[in-house]
């Protein structure tokens, strides 16, 4: 059994579609999930179906989809631990800053805020998408929620950075991946347990240009044991039609640097990420 199982908005899609080339199989043949554990879809579910005042998200097609995959992985997880199979899980990190930009883009272009210009066909402009997302962050890092289930569902994509490893992956898998040692060399990091072949990556290796990304296909092949061309783009903004929107912002926000600092400084992060990578993101988005 194969899982891609990871955080949103870190090319799960690009892994999916890879992997399926790869092996020669049909849709439905990989499992795929965001959230696979009970307890975190219902808090999701929880979140999203507040009081009728309360609920800002236009279009649930998209949330119950993913919550959907997610019981499915989770049945399959279950049924491969019975049958004592191995299961192969692909999992992977995002500089959070970035991945924070790619999460507010695709909920504007795919849940939509009800009476707020997140929204596909709302009037959108950078300069209201770059206040936003930066009043997210200071939720995030002061770890306050937001009422609203929009507002509730960014705050809780964007903070997944910090708990994801430890409320998805260990609690499903029971593996710590700050135990082992990530090399950037490697441009992965593979734990291999009775029952679980884990493998774990960072998107920035998955460009063409990063110095590590053949290290990665090559890494991805002999995992897979199955020879993968490259990572397609799939899922991207740069295909949809919020793109200029899109670009305008990833050049343009910034953040304080105290806010960075809390961000970068959190232990997940450091485990991924050279000090002198670390450096790079922070003065990519320094204010």
């Amino acid at each position: 059994m194969l899982i891609i199982h990871q955080m949103s908005k870190v090319a799960s899609h690009a892994w999916l579609l890879a992997a399926r080339r790869a092996l020669g199989v049909d849709d439905g043949q990989i499992l795929h999930c965001h959230f696979m554990m009970p307890a975190n879809r219902e808090r999701i579910m929880a979140a999203v179906n507040r009081p009728a005042a309360d609920r800002s998200i236009a279009n649930m097609v998209m949330l119950n989809e993913t919550l959907r995959r997610g019981a499915t992985a989770w049945e399959g997880l279950l049924a491969a631990r019975q049958a004592h199979g191995t299961v192969r899980v692909i999992s992977g990190i995002r500089d959070p800053v970035a991945r924070s930009v790619s999460i507010i883009m695709y909920m504007a272009d795919f849940f939509g805020h009800v009476d707020r210009p997140l929204h596909p066909r709302g009037a959108l402009t950078p300069e209201y998408v770059i206040e936003y997302l930066r009043e997210n962050w200071r939720l995030v890092l002061d770890q306050r929620e937001p009422r609203g289930s929009f507002e509730w569902l960014l705050w809780y994509l964007t903070g997944a950075y910090r708990t994801w490893f430890s409320e998805e992956l260990a609690a499903a898998f029971g593996v710590d991946v700050r135990q082992t040692r990530f090399d950037a060399n490697q441009a992965c990091e593979r734990i291999s347990v009775p029952g679980l072949d884990l493998l774990i990556y960072r998107v920035e290796d998955m460009a063409p240009a990063a110095p590590s990304h053949s290290s990665l296909v090559a890494h991805a092949s002999d995992f897979l044991q199955a020879q993968i061309q490259g990572f397609p783009a799939v899922n991207s903004s740069t295909l949809r039609r919020s793109r200029e929107v899109s670009e305008t912002v990833r050049r343009r926000f910034t953040l304080p640097a105290a806010m960075l600092a809390g961000i970068y400084g959190d232990p997940i992060v450091r485990h991924f990420y050279s000090g002198e990578e670390i450096a790079t993101f922070i003065a990519r988005w320094r204010e």
